[in-house]
This record gives structure tokens, sequence and C-alpha cells, in this order.
């Protein structure tokens, strides 16, 4: 590993342009991808991909160095698990294309994706916890951060569902920006008192 990172500094930039990462070398970005360097099993090569974060980013600066292993297994896994936010006309689309059946396939799909986002969450918030049994005020942060994130997808799930079969129920209230407001035709009324 000594090597590889005396090359990459050689080539690449400074030790503060990289950073070990479990047996991962990354960038240092503050952009929301870095370049991400494996060492493949069984054999002398690395293996370059990107990396769905930065280290140095709003987001992940707070992660200390020695938790990042944990949280770099996180952000792998929702790469896998983030479609984007389902709205009726998606639904109504799935209808247009293949019925009932293909509607029911997409909501399906992202209910199950759902679950699995619960879950890495869950394994996430295990890793992180300190010996004691307790979340450290960045990890609680970056939890509650990411439950939000979770949270606003479920709801435009359940709200795009509810629209498709039954109607739009009123007014949906915008859930962008982790605040939760309701637009009115004059203006607007946040939810979550501050």
């Amino acid at each position: 590993m000594e090597e590889l990172r005396s090359d990459i500094a050689e080539g690449f930039g400074s030790d503060e342009q990289w950073c070990e990462v479990g047996n991962d070398l990354h960038t240092v970005s503050i952009g929301d991808a870095e370049i991400r360097l494996r060492l493949q099993p069984d054999t002398a090569s690395w293996h370059a991909d990107l990396f769905g974060a930065g280290w140095d980013s709003f987001q992940y600066a707070c992660v200390p160095a020695e938790r990042r292993a944990a949280v770099a297994v996180y952000v792998d896994r929702m790469k896998e698990l983030t479609e984007g936010l389902v709205q009726e006309s998606d639904l109504r689309g799935a209808a247009a294309e293949g019925g009932f059946p293909a509607v029911d396939r997409l909501v399906r799909r992202h209910v199950g994706l759902l679950d699995e986002r619960y879950a890495a969450l869950d394994s996430l918030h295990s890793a992180l916890l300190t010996s004691a049994g307790v979340l450290p005020d960045w990890a609680q942060e970056f939890v509650r951060s990411e439950a939000e994130d979770l949270n606003t997808a479920r709801e435009w799930l359940t709200s795009a569902v509810v629209a498709y079969h039954h109607g739009s129920a009123g007014q949906r209230p915008d859930t962008l920006f982790g605040g939760i407001c309701f637009w009115f035709s004059t203006g607007s009324v946040n939810l979550v008192r501050r």
C-alpha cells in the first residue's frame, strides 16, 4: 500500500488529495463522487471505479477517517437502491404501457427498494454505534439526514399510489430540502417546527 501511495502522490497529487478507506484508496473531493482504487483479490492489480460520495463534501466531511469504511459500504449499497421519487405520472405511464400488472410491478419494485434502503440504514446505524451503544453526534445527524431522505421517498410513493387509485386528496406537501410545507395560491406554510 505504501508503494502505491507514493506512486499516486508522485503522479496525481499530495496526500491531502487521497485517503485510505479500509483497504481502498480514494481521491478526496468536495463533489458528489471520487475515484476509488481497490486491490483485486488474489492479484497484485488495482481496479479503479467511481465512488458515489466526496469525503470533503458537506454531507460526508463530518465522517471521521476511522468510520469511513462503514459509511462507504452504505454509500455503495445506496447506489443500487436509489431510483428517484415516484410520482402519479410514473404510475399512469406504467399503466399506459402495460396496464395494472405494470403498475403493480412498479409499486412492488419501489416498496422492495425502500425496504432494502431501510435495512441498509439500519446496518449503518448499528455499524456507527460506539462501544457504549450510542451514536456520536456526527453520526446522529448523518443517519437522521439519510432517514429523512428515506421517509421522503416513502411519502412520495404512498402519495403517488393514493393519487393514482383515488385522487390527489388535496395538495401533497412539498418535502424537498428537509422541509415539509404546504403551498397555497398565496404562499406556503412550513410544517416543520424549528
